[in-house]
């Protein structure tokens, strides 16, 4: 027991925990979890916490985790990285482990390396490669999210015109079309631009619901869907394109870090691909699958047990010509340090003519329809100023 003169320190961690239990009991407003929007936002900082937090604990080495992240979760309590070092605290005294604490709150790719170092007892390594691999493919990310979303956009975009014109120019025009004659008098143009918008207010909500249905199909299948047409699609059709062109590079990416993080042998480069399935969707389980299988039909093959489709045919080329001069372990290193490079300029590439594209054929129907009504218009002045001379 201490005596009545002893002076009792503070102890912030102590402190911090204390704030949990009464969270618990109701007595503060903080959540025990963490919301979304909280996920959201640290999301774009991740990167910058993992190299933060690694410098922090190479700085101090000895110093357990916990006093870092008690640090962040003092001086940022209303700031994403804030609740989530908070949140953490709370969860590593839980669970025991790092990894586990952050599992639920983070990417499960995140997981892998994170997992992999803390268990080789070098988890500042891991907080490096897994931050600096996520700044890399920042860039990658926001072109692919910017080009899906400016598709998303321009479709938008192009139903509100249709919506417009097929709710409230074509009726009006119709109306006064039939005010001075018949407007099927017109000829073929008048037929498709009033059965058109007939179509589209008959079948509107329909097609809305189809459009919504197959938006959402997209958005579930990217990383689950893994049947027969999974490799065309990933050929041919954007979204999927693009989504393999960045889950391929930055698996190579995380394969080549985590290799370099338990050692250089087959073996363990075998047991890094089973650590990376352990966290992954069931798109990029479905590759791991094959490219085990390779190993075990081709022990030989170097850049050729990769022949999947995980990554672009650019991407398999340059992995098949580097591992010709370099082990499969230092060859995965070596792509994944090229990639970081060249993903994001190839993916700003493809983004930008992707655009560019979308934006293109949206313009050239929306201006179409809109020339195809003058045209119907001057027609039907033509025709009432005809009669007006005949009469």
């Amino acid at each position: 027991m201490p005596s009545a003169n002893c002076v009792a320190w503070p102890n912030p961690f102590l402190e911090t925990m204390a704030l949990f239990n009464r969270e618990k009991n109701g007595a503060t407003g903080v959540s025990t979890s963490v919301s979304f929007s909280t996920k959201f936002e640290f999301s774009s900082e991740r990167g910058q916490f993992y190299l933060d937090l690694c410098e922090n604990m190479r700085a101090l080495p000895g110093v357990p985790i916990t006093t870092f992240l008690q640090n962040f979760a003092r001086r940022y309590p209303t700031r994403a990285v804030g609740k989530m070092s908070a949140y953490w605290l709370q969860r590593v005294n839980e669970t025991g482990t790092m990894t586990e604490a952050m599992r639920g709150t983070v990417p499960p790719e995140d997981l892998t390396i994170l997992s992999v170092s803390e268990r080789a007892g070098d988890l500042s390594a891991g907080m490096q490669s897994l931050g600096e691999n996520i700044q890399a493919m920042r860039d990658t990310r926001n072109q692919m999210l910017g080009t899906l979303l400016s598709g998303f956009v321009l479709l938008a975009l192009l139903h509100v015109f249709l919506g417009v014109q097929a709710f409230m120019v074509m009726p009006q025009l119709e109306r006064a079309l039939s005010s001075g004659g018949d407007p099927s008098t017109l000829g073929t143009l008048a037929k498709v631009l009033f059965g058109g918008a007939d179509i589209i207010r008959t079948w509107w909500a329909l097609e809305l619901m189809l459009v919504g249905a197959l938006v959402g199909w997209v958005i579930w299948s990217l990383p689950r869907y893994t049947g027969r047409f999974r490799p065309w699609l990933d050929n041919h059709v954007l979204p999927y394109q693009m989504y393999r062109d960045f889950q391929g590079a930055s698996f190579l990416v995380a394969l080549g870090s985590v290799t370099r993080l338990i050692g250089t042998q087959l073996v363990q480069v075998v047991d890094a691909l089973q650590r990376i399935r352990e966290n992954s969707v069931r798109w990029l389980c479905w590759h791991i699958d094959k490219i085990l299988l390779n190993m075990e039909e081709r022990p030989n093959a170097k850049g050729e047990l990769f022949d999947t489709g995980i990554v672009n045919e650019k991407n398999y080329y340059r992995v098949v010509d580097v591992a010709e001069y370099a082990q499969l372990s230092a060859m995965l290193n070596t792509i994944g340090a090229l990639i970081m490079k060249t993903a994001p300029v190839e993916m700003a590439k493809k983004a930008t003519k992707s655009r560019f594209g979308l934006m293109v054929v949206s313009l050239l129907l929306m201006f179409g329809i809109y020339g195809a009504t003058l045209v119907l218009i001057n027609d039907f002045k033509n025709q009432v100023y005809i009669r007006t001379m005949a009469s």
